[in-house]
């Protein structure tokens, strides 16, 4: 009976299968090794908070379902005690987690994902190129904050003078696979603009980026060619080529060799020479710049399949905000808040790479739903000491319904739903003949704008 009564009070072991395999599926250890320099030197080893605890607990808080911060802490505590079920318990607060955070430094989470997806090409495999490019799509969003009088004072106001505090992320995305590469955070006010310049050197060679209306700035197209990037980024009517052929030409070849933009603002820099490629959908329009002058490298219908794929980053912020519920950032002050965002779309990031890795070619038809529920159900057999061997298994069947639906899955009476009218054509203007004359004397000396 004693030898009985022991055993009660003890929590079981996870098997190899389990949650361990898991994580070193997931993340290596290599990873994990790269993290050590962040701690503080002489830092007791039996510590509280590790940067690789402080790491799971927040993905974990990340993909509680609780509505509160204290009690998604709670979760993710309960489930690194049975995780590591030999080593000293963490801290009991969730203050004494951010301070943790805050102690071994903010910029953790972001360092975490530099030394992770540096792993992520090889595991993916032949997944990662795309005719022979690496396509990523960029675009940003803006996430809520709560209505406190600091985050009105750090975040901000992103709109109109009685706007409440927001948050702004941009985010990168490998597009075959929808895996994240790189993301950017700040206020609400904050240019995505400006945060894609910060993200431009992490691309890799042969990288092609895909990018809506709001990325056709002359200055960012200027380094983008400068930096070597190829691009596919879409213009409308605030944007002014010059054009040697008329309107009427350019819609009936829709693909125009050459096109030069070069703002009057901007005349001291020499012209950005691209090509223009014009998708026609019934009575719809999409104009596209490229870098990629060569139509053998990159044709009109690899491009019309790029753009039409840039949908996909819009369907990963609608699996933040909806799907995960992190349509809004709990924390009260911005340092906390900062923190809780960053390890939200770690946590959505984590789960999308699992699932991709366990699914192999089908990663395709992955369900965020789907792996969310069967990392709820995992997390559940955890903390009540149950065993959960199946969560390979379960992960391959997280894929989307295959049927063939026969009506709109668009709400008849959607009471937000916005009726924005789409981008206009681009302003087409001939050359006249100075500008031609400068144009071509400064390409004899200048090659930017060829990728």
């Amino acid at each position: 009976m004693r030898k009985k009564m022991t055993k009660e009070g003890r929590l079981r072991k996870p098997h190899r299968r389990e949650w361990p395999g898991f994580l070193r599926r997931l993340i290596p250890d290599q990873t994990w090794r790269g993290l050590e320099g962040l701690a503080k030197r002489g830092m007791d080893p039996r510590t509280r908070w590790s940067p690789k605890l402080i790491i799971l607990c927040w993905v974990v808080m990340g993909w509680s379902i609780q509505g509160q911060l204290t009690e998604r802490f709670r979760e993710g505590r309960e489930t690194l005690a049975r995780m590591f079920y030999r080593r000293r318990r963490c801290g009991r607060s969730y203050q004494g987690l951010t301070q943790a955070t805050q102690r071994v430094g903010p910029a953790l989470f972001h360092h975490f994902w530099i030394l992770l997806r540096g792993t992520i090409p090889k595991r993916v495999g032949s997944a990662w190129t795309w005719y022979g490019w690496m396509v990523f799509a960029v675009d940003g969003s803006r996430i809520d904050a709560s209505r406190t009088r600091r985050n009105a004072q750090g975040l901000g106001k992103a709109a109109r003078d009685k706007s409440h505090p927001q948050w702004w992320i941009t985010r990168l995305i490998h597009l075959p696979t929808k895996l994240m590469w790189d993301w950017r955070q700040g206020p609400g006010n904050s240019s995505e603009r400006a945060h894609l310049r910060e993200m431009i050197p992490s691309l890799p060679n042969s990288s092609l980026l895909v990018g809506d209306i709001g990325f056709g700035g002359f200055d960012l197209l200027w380094q983008l060619s400068n930096e070597q990037v190829a691009f596919v980024i879409r213009c409308g009517g605030s944007s002014t080529l010059l054009v040697e052929h008329t309107g009427q030409e350019i819609e009936r070849r829709g693909d125009v060799r050459y096109v030069y933009l070069w703002p009057k603002n901007r005349r001291r820099h020499k012209p950005l020479r691209l090509r223009l490629i014009v998708l026609k959908d019934r009575r719809r329009r999409v104009y596209l710049l490229t870098n990629v002058l060569e139509p053998t490298r990159l044709s009109r219908r690899m491009a019309g399949e790029f753009y039409r794929a840039r949908w996909g980053i819009e369907v990963e912020y609608r699996g933040l905000k909806q799907t995960l519920g992190r349509r809004k950032v709990l924390a009260r002050t911005p340092e906390p808040g900062a923190m809780e965002l960053a390890a939200n779309i770690l946590a959505m990031a984590l789960l999308l790479l699992y699932a991709a890795l366990a699914l192999g070619a089908k990663v395709i038809r992955l369900s965020l739903a789907a792996a969310l529920r069967v990392i709820h159900r995992a997390i559940e057999d955890l903390r009540h000491d149950k065993a959960c061997a199946l969560l390979l298994r379960h992960l391959r069947q997280a894929v989307g319904d295959d049927y063939k639906r026969r009506s709109s899955k668009r709400a008849r009476d959607w009471p937000h739903k916005k009726n924005q009218r789409p981008p206009g054509p681009p302003k087409l203007r001939r050359l006249a003949g100075r500008e031609k004359h400068s144009i071509y004397a400064m390409m004899k000396h200048c090659t930017i704008g060829n990728t």
